[in-house]
């Protein structure tokens, strides 16, 4: 038996896409919409796998922290970023080539920030584990990410270029125990 736990949570972002042709090469930005999603097979015996507010506590302040009001950028787009750098904004580069060419598209976002909750939110105990993420990029337009839809190396590429980055984030945040029986 298994069951699935679902967080909301929106940010503001922007970005470009490189090389496309129409209006997306342009700087712009959009309020995204995330739907997160966990399955789990075991609960705590206070009745749930996970708190909502636990996830909000960790992945929804990673997500304030490192992409709300930032720009996500193609690692190739030097002058935006060099732009970014030089006023000390906030900048995310796409990871999932490594550091080399990867558009900040609808999808690729899914498949970071899907990584992101993945590694963030995990407990073997209950088996709880993040299944998928829809991205609304618009209210009118959204992609799904889970694991099927990384491309061979992704996940390799995205872990060796954020692991200690995600590692020492899931460290300063610890674990809560929202139980008071467990004291």
């Amino acid at each position: 038996m298994s069951q699935t736990v679902t967080r909301i949570f929106t940010f503001d972002s922007g970005h470009r896409v490189m090389n496309e042709q129409f209006k997306c090469f342009n700087l712009h930005g959009h309020t995204y919409k995330i739907e997160a999603t966990w399955e789990f097979k075991n609960m705590e015996s206070i009745g749930y796998a996970i708190d909502f507010k636990e996830i909000k506590r960790v992945f929804g302040q990673f997500i304030d922290d490192f992409l709300d009001h930032g720009f996500i950028a193609n690692p190739d787009d030097k002058h935006y970023i060099a732009a970014c750098m030089l006023e000390n904004s906030k900048l995310w580069k796409m990871s999932l080539n490594g550091n080399k060419y990867c558009n900040p598209t609808a999808e690729n976002i899914a498949k970071e920030i899907y990584l992101i909750a993945n590694y963030l939110v995990h407990d073997i105990k209950t088996g709880l584990r993040c299944i998928d993420i829809k991205l609304w990029e618009t209210p009118n337009c959204f992609v799904n990410a889970n694991e099927d839809s990384l491309a061979t190396g992704e996940k390799m590429n995205f872990m060796e270029s954020r692991e200690n980055q995600l590692s020492s984030y899931k460290l300063l945040k610890g674990e809560l125990n929202y139980d008071d029986r467990k004291k």
